[in-house]
């Protein structure tokens, strides 16, 4: 009998899904404030601005604090989260939420904004977007948050900035864009952090070239991007010199039986005779995919996309991921053994340590993704100088050259749907351990 590979239950949504549920029913407020404010509750300023941003060039400050030392405790500046609490991002979305919190404590912890907290009011949206709007309307109009940061799921990026721009109310986003994000629309009251197709393509692109493979077999699921980029790492074969054919099957998260893709990719490998795979699929479909070709007596090389930088490969045994390759946005998966010169090393690391000791466990990429954007949002608020929503939206978009925990974040008015640009890393999985190749980008 021919050998199957199973995943048992349905897949964990790990970074964005292609489609939005439609889910019901009410959200519960979490309000936390990581630090010693007032007792007394205080509104925060009035979300009603008509002033628009202008397109003054506005220098990133540090993510360092400058505030003056000790705990924040002046009046609480509200910010609003809708975050995947239950519903298909839940278990990503808790991360998310973690590195938000966390960050927020921290900046709480070392003054604040002017010796104020952040005070973060936060909402389960389920993972669905008719959820997320009206909790985004709720938490500017009720809740008079001053700005609003996430959501997690990629798919509510932008129905979140149409809200914040309709409302006039700044909002960190995380992303990442896809390729008609980049193309249309750039709001001026909001920014989306991640790393979209572009980087991650050219990344690719610099792996395959410096690794002399020149005929590549590429596999994606159906996240946006997953896809995209590979469909740009195509475009760039010919002038890199290699030939680059990528799958038209495709999976979606419910998938259980993987022997189907497989059987489809040993057909490919065996009329192509590639002499490498990339596979940008999710975390928990990686493995599968994985040790089932090693199976197959498939010896290839074979790099993963940035998702699987992410222990949740490591959920058949670490044997089962033995010898991969791993693309990494930023390097959050193991910071200490990036090089000294790596330019958010110290600042990875710090938040790593601090990770642990509060939750007890390392932090994913998802996390540092929170964490980011709480980072964005506080430098904006510390380069516009004072808690003015037109300012802060103002110095939002054109921050430069912020150092961050996902590499260095830059926006422009024309540019506000992708912070990062670079900073790509390339692990190899060795005893179960993410040990450096080299940085990309």
């Amino acid at each position: 009998m021919r050998k199957r590979y199973m995943v048992a239950g349905l897949l964990v949504v790990l970074l964005v899904v292609a489609l939005a549920t439609v889910a019901c029913g009410g959200t519960t407020a979490t309000t936390t404030t990581a630090a010693a404010p007032s007792t007394e509750t205080t509104a925060a300023p009035s979300t009603e601005t008509t002033a628009a941003p202008s397109s003054d060039t506005t220098a990133a400050p540090s993510t360092e604090t400058t505030a003056a030392a000790g705990p924040a405790t002046g009046e609480p500046i509200k910010i609003g989260l809708s975050n995947s609490l239950t519903g298909s991002g839940a278990a990503p979305g808790a991360s998310f939420g973690n590195g938000i919190k966390l960050q927020i404590e921290w900046v709480n912890q070392n003054g604040g904004i002017n010796g104020r907290p952040l005070q973060l009011v936060e909402y389960d949206d389920k993972s669905d977007v008719p959820t997320l709007i009206a909790n985004l309307n709720k938490l500017i109009q009720q809740d008079k948050v001053f700005a609003t940061i996430g959501p997690f799921v990629q798919y509510g990026q932008e129905p979140a900035r149409q809200v914040a721009e309709q409302n006039k109310v700044p909002m960190v986003g995380d992303g990442p864009a896809t390729l008609d994000q980049l193309k249309g629309t750039q709001y001026q009251w909001s920014v989306m952090t991640a790393a979209g197709p572009p980087p991650q393509a050219d990344a690719v692109d610099k792996v395959i070239k410096a690794s002399g493979w020149k005929n590549v077999l590429g596999l994606a699921d159906v996240l946006n991007i997953d896809q995209e980029t590979l469909v740009l790492v195509g475009e760039k074969a010919s002038a890199g010199g290699y030939k680059f054919t990528k799958m038209a099957d495709t999976f979606g998260f419910d998938q259980q039986d993987f022997q189907p893709i497989l059987n489809k990719m040993m057909e490919q490998i065996n009329t192509l005779k590639p002499d490498a795979i990339v596979l940008y699929v999710n975390p928990i479909a990686f493995p599968v995919i994985y040790k089932g070709l090693r199976g197959l007596n498939v010896t290839l090389p074979i790099l993963a996309g940035t998702a699987c930088a992410h222990p949740a490969i490591f959920a058949q045994g670490p044997q089962a991921v033995e010898g991969a390759f791993v693309m990494d946005s930023g390097g959050n998966v193991n910071p200490a053994a990036l090089p000294d010169s790596w330019p958010t090393k110290a600042l990875q690391l710090d938040f790593a340590q601090r990770y642990q000791a509060k939750y007890n466990a390392a932090p994913d990429f998802f996390a540092a993704d929170g964490a980011d954007t709480v980072n964005v949002l506080v430098a904006a608020m510390k380069a516009a100088g004072e808690v003015d929503q037109a300012k802060v939206a103002q110095a939002l978009i054109n921050l430069k050259d912020l150092p961050t925990l996902e590499g260095i974040m830059s926006f422009a008015p024309d540019a506000t749907s992708m912070g990062i640009h670079g900073n790509m890393v390339e692990w190899q999985v060795k005893n179960a351990q993410f040990e450096l190749v080299g940085t990309i980008n």
